[in-house]
Formats: C-alpha cells, sequence, structure tokens
C-alpha cells in the first residue's frame, strides 16, 4: 500500500512541476501535442462525483479463488456501505452515503474498509495528470524535443524536475523516466477517443531500474458523461497484493469557465 501510495503520488507531484520554458519551435510541437489530448479539466469541467460499484464478494473470489464461508458475514456487511467519490483537477475524495455503519460485528471488516478508502482514491488520482493534461510540460520549466526513429524523446529540466519522456510518432506519451524529484518511471498506453487520446493505462515504478523497482498499474476505460470522457471502470493492480476493480456509475458533473495560469499558446 506504502509503494502504491508513493508511485502515485511522486507521478503528480513530477506533472505538477513540469512547467515550461524553451524555443519557439519547441513551444510551437508542445502545443500541437497538447491539443492531440483529452484532457477534460482544461475544458469546461469543474468536478464530477459518482457512485462507486465495487462487488465485495467477487473481489474475494477472484483473491482466493473462492468465497470463505467464514468471511460471508464480513462481505455482507461491508456490502451494504454505499460510496461516492468526488474528483476535481487536484484531488479525489470518497465518501460513504450514509455514514459507514459500526464494522466491529464482522471479522477484520473495519480494516477491509480503510484499504478500500484508500485504494478508490488512488485509483483516480492516478488519472488526474492525463485529465489536466499535465503529463507534459508547461511553464517554467525548460524542455525540448529530439526526433527519434520511433517519435520524440522530450526532456524537461527545472527547478526540482528533471524527466525524459518518450512519445509515439503520432505524439502519443508511452513512457518517462525521472530523477527529480526522486527517482521514478512510468509506461503509459493512450487510446484515440472523441475529443482526443485517452489514458488506458500507466504503471509506475518506485525506481528508474526496472529490475528492482515495485510496479503499481492502473487501467481505465471510459463512458460519456454530458460531453466529457470520464473513467467508467478502474483497475488497480499494487505491487503486491490483490487486484482491485470498481466501476463508476451515476455520474454528475459541475462546469464552469476555464482559467489557464502559466500557459502560453501560440
Amino acid at each position: 500500500m506504502r509503494s502504491l501510495k508513493l508511485a502515485t503520488i511522486a507521478l503528480c507531484f513530477i506533472c505538477a512541476e513540469a512547467v515550461s520554458q524553451s524555443s519557439t519551435q519547441d513551444e510551437a510541437l508542445l502545443a500541437k501535442t497538447r491539443a492531440l489530448y483529452d484532457a477534460p479539466f482544461t475544458r469546461d469541467l469543474v468536478s464530477f462525483d459518482c457512485a462507486v460499484q465495487f462487488d465485495w464478494k467477487q473481489h474475494f473470489i477472484d483473491a482466493l479463488g473462492s468465497l470463505p464461508v467464514a468471511a460471508t458475514p464480513t462481505v455482507n456487511l461491508l456490502q451494504t456501505v454505499q460510496h461516492r467519490i468526488f474528483v476535481d483537477r487536484s484531488s479525489a475524495v470518497l465518501s460513504s452515503i450514509p455514514k459507514v455503519p459500526n464494522l466491529s460485528s464482522a471479522p477484520h471488516a473495519t480494516d477491509f474498509e480503510k484499504v478500500f478508502d484508500a485504494m478508490i482514491p488512488a485509483g483516480l488520482t492516478a488519472w488526474l495528470p492525463s485529465s489536466t493534461n499535465v503529463l507534459l510540460p508547461v511553464e517554467p520549466t525548460k524542455f525540448n524535443f529530439e526526433k527519434l526513429d520511433s517519435g520524440y524523446k522530450l526532456t524537461m529540466n527545472g527547478s526540482g524536475v528533471a524527466a525524459k519522456l518518450l512519445l509515439a510518432s503520432d505524439f502519443r506519451l508511452t513512457s518517462g523516466i525521472a530523477e527529480l524529484p526522486q527517482p521514478m518511471r512510468f509506461t503509459t498506453a493512450f487510446t484515440s477517443g472523441p475529443n482526443g487520446f485517452l489514458l488506458t493505462s500507466v504503471k509506475t515504478g518506485d525506481t528508474t531500474d526496472p529490475s528492482m523497482s515495485k510496479e503499481a498499474q492502473f487501467a481505465y476505460t471510459y463512458q460519456t458523461v454530458e460531453e466529457f470522457q470520464l473513467p467508467s471502470e478502474v483497475t488497480i493492480t499494487p505491487p503486491a497484493g490483490e487486484v482491485w476493480h470498481f466501476m463508476l456509475r451515476d455520474c454528475k458533473t459541475m462546469k464552469g469557465a476555464n482559467i489557464k495560469v502559466g500557459l502560453r499558446y501560440k
């Protein structure tokens, strides 16, 4: 759990620090690249909230092969708790509706609920950098593009950030390695959506060495909510332990004017 949280936070922190300052040619190429991605929080999406659907019985079956008889009271009690998650451009916050009941009557129910309360926001937090388009640099971090046979290498250097990103020939981000603010690496996959590239998976490692890194993986499918493409199903694969899979339903959005801070488009 700690490795999963650190990897998620590090990815978001690197993206938040990646603010750009470079040549006019690189700026034009970055603007072209940025326009290819579907980033709803850079349009007029302010926030959204959804009901979280999670099948505790299936979770135990997937992890253990079957539901132990002794776990049935715990599963039944946990399934009664309803959750919604609120997401804006900076965070994902889970809440229970109504308040979580007393779980002490079922073995380990409180412990499972605590893990659940951490996992669900982590799944949406890992999606936020793509939804705000900060996987790519913004001002004033220096950056430059280098043409490769396979696509492009995008190098970023600035206060507290040093990273190299690899992009395919169609400008889809495929991977990155960072030395600052802490060593880490990640790989990503994007699919084409109605409004641009959509993140379908991101795998993060807590070191730059793949042979020593503990990896966490997040995968996403999408649904249309009004004019926005928002996560529909989320799968989290921690470095160790069971896979967590949940769905988002009954999503509601809040829209407003979008104010761009510190970005220049030419």
